[in-house]
């Protein structure tokens, strides 16, 4: 879900304390860097969101499903070329006659991280307990599953209801001895620093607005990773982030400004991917329906609305903000799959006529009585002033805001804007204050979650407990729709329901889709190989459905570890998955045979260095080693 930078230590180190550092920050046996003859292994990532949580039950930023991705395994999991289901923490299942149930047997001697076993009564508790609970993130899978440990290796899950996602089972299994005591209380409040996961890397550290560090999980499943640590370090201007990048200080960068990622395509070393995730880009209207807040009633005419999307030139935003990078299209995206997107009929879209919004508004009573180029409320009321909420942490956010508000101002609607971060939009939507925002989401690869996040039972009725239908909108229509298809084995009929649904959605127009976003993504070609797209030649390297990038990357020249068998290897039949390097654009760049030291203003290199840096004093040759840290941003507010 996308509802959409560094500072340096400084080391005064003598010669000689110099080759004791060096010495000692040699990788330990067992690590990857054991295994190639030098330090720990560091893989870079920049971006410019942080998570808002690692609490699998409470976050929903993308951000935050990459940790989940490389912490949390699924009991299957997804073929990196085209998202088919392959074995994940199950090796096997079997289907019951009726197709109610399924029967998954684990990989014989699963651990977490913390060596503590994972078993059957894992993926059972995880499963009924989110069902109980509905947790945010596990609810529109497990809401109508019994999941039963039969042993340690074996678990029946059977569905109440026919379930068109079976045997596909894609949520993260939590590990009981973990999460079960806090998950007596309010879940939602654990901070989920404990770092036990069961995925190939598992989170080390957060230093909230700075980044997270996430080290290789020795026991995975998967094997021993070619890297040892991933930094995911956040940056609050692009510019920023891809100055670093082309310095060498990163490996990869997510989320590339538009202008810069068209000029590192002819950047030579630097490979970028415009990968198409099914994410879209809204601009969204306070539908009202869970009656908080104090939204402007002319939105909850629909006659409004539409004036509202036909005064919006998409076609302009497409072109100007996102530089054609990406797709035009008018309804949400509900899958990275495009085949559940619908072709909206001719007399049903909302295309760009300013001369028809003003017809619609005219109609409605929507005039300017006084003069003042803003209309009113039928009968001279309350004017068309609406509260526009403008997203800080998107570089395409004060462009768009340029043009949106514009283009309304030409038909009359005035527009108060303020700037917001993440977190404080996200409570300003909770408390249904606001009238229109600009932000977005990714989709799953199955429709069903997205689809959920528009039913009446999510929008938000108290403040302290958010969802996600964040336009407030309620449709029994929808809602019966989004059962049938819910529940519809025939792929061809669940199609047609999924299509009807956005077809609705699209024409109720509480969302305005601007564009379908591309995940502008540019990685370094000198240190690491294995890059992979998700899904192959159209999808981003990294933020992808399940992030398998980060298992398969090894630095450039190496052989792959001995002990190390790939997620992949163990799939179902038709999976091609293999390491090398897809792009979407360019093709694969020419690769260097030798990987360059770090930077060495890296300061968050290896957790080795510091640990035992920031516990000694030395003094070596009369030299005093002195390390500072640098100073630390506040938590976002």
């Amino acid at each position: 879900m996308q509802h959409r930078s560094r500072g340096k230590g400084l080391w005064a180190i003598g010669v000689a304390g110099a080759a004791l550092v060096a010495s000692l920050a040699t990788a330990p046996a067992g690590t990857a860097g054991a295994q190639y003859g030098g330090p720990p292994i560091t893989l870079t990532v920049g971006l410019v969101q942080d998570i808002d949580t690692p609490n699998v039950t409470a976050g929903y930023l993308v951000s935050s499903y990459e940790l989940w991705n490389l912490q949390y395994a699924t009991l299957t999991d997804k073929a990196a070329d085209d998202f088919s289901t392959i074995p994940g923490l199950a090796e096997s299942w079997e289907a019951s006659d009726d197709g109610l149930t399924y029967t998954y047997t684990l990989r014989a001697g699963l651990t977490w991280s913390d060596n503590e076993p994972l078993t059957a009564d894992d993926v059972a508790w995880t499963i009924n307990t989110s069902r109980d609970q509905e947790w945010l993130n596990h609810y529109s899978v497990t809401q109508n599953l019994t999941a039963t440990a039969i042993d340690d290796v074996t678990v029946e899950i059977t569905s109440a209801v026919p379930d068109p996602k079976l045997p596909t089972m894609d949520v993260y299994i939590l590990p009981r001895h973990i999460w079960e005591a806090p998950s007596e209380g309010d879940i939602t409040t654990y901070e989920a620093l404990d770092g036990v996961g069961s995925g190939p890397f598992v989170l080390q550290e957060w230093k909230p607005g700075q980044e997270w560090v996430m080290t290789a999980n020795g026991t995975y499943w998967g094997g021993q990773p070619a890297i040892d640590q991933v930094v995911f370090r956040v940056y609050t201007e692009g510019s920023t982030m891809v100055a670093a990048l082309q310095d060498g200080e990163l490996d990869v960068a997510h989320l590339v400004p538009a202008e810069l990622f068209v000029q590192l395509q002819s950047e030579p070393g630097i490979v970028t991917v415009a990968g198409a995730p099914g994410g879209f880009s809204e601009l969204a209207m306070n539908g009202m329906a869970g009656g908080l807040g104090d939204g402007h009633p002319a939105l909850l005419d629909i006659n409004v609305r539409h004036a509202i999307a036909h005064a919006i030139d998409r076609d302009a935003l497409f072109d100007r903000v996102a530089l054609g990078i990406g797709q035009r299209e008018d309804t949400i995206g509900a899958s990275a799959d495009p085949v559940w997107t619908p072709e909206i009929p001719a007399d049903q879209q909302l295309n760009y006529d300013p001369v028809e919004a003003e017809r619609l508004l005219d109609a409605g009573g929507y005039l300017d009585t006084n003069g003042d180029g803003v209309r009113e409320m039928p009968g001279g009321g309350q004017p068309l002033r609406l509260r526009y909420a403008e997203r800080s942490e998107s570089s395409q956010g004060p462009p768009l805001r340029e043009f949106i508000t514009a283009f309304l101002a030409e038909v009359g609607i005035a527009t108060e804007v303020s700037v917001f971060d993440d977190t404080q939009l996200t409570d300003i939507i909770a408390r249904g204050e606001y009238d229109l925002f600009v932000w977005g989401w990714t989709p799953f690869v199955d429709p069903d979650p997205l689809l959920s996040y528009f039913t009446c039972d999510q929008v938000t009725t108290d403040p302290d407990n958010p969802l996600y239908n964040d336009a407030n909108w309620c449709s029994e229509e929808y809602d019966a729709l989004y059962t049938e298809q819910n529940q519809e084995l025939d792929r061809d009929r669940r199609i047609e329901l999924v299509h009807q649904m956005i077809t609705l959605f699209h024409n109720e127009a509480t969302y305005v889709v601007l564009y379908h976003d591309a995940d502008t993504q540019a990685y370094r070609t000198d240190r690491f190989e294995g890059w992979l797209q998700q899904p192959s030649g159209t999808g981003p390297v990294v933020f992808t459905n399940s992030s398998p990038t980060y298992a398969n990357l090894r630095p450039i020249g190496s052989e792959a570890p001995t002990d190390t068998t790939a997620p992949g290897d163990t799939a179902a039949p038709g999976d091609t998955t293999a390491p090398g390097d897809t792009t979407a654009s360019g093709g694969t760049a020419p690769v260097s045979t030798v990987a360059p030291a770090a930077p060495a203003d890296d300061d968050s290199s290896t957790g080795l260095i510091i640990g035992i840096l920031v516990g000694l004093l030395v003094v070596v040759g009369g030299v005093v080693l002195v390390l500072r840290s640098r100073s630390g941003r506040d938590d976002r507010e």
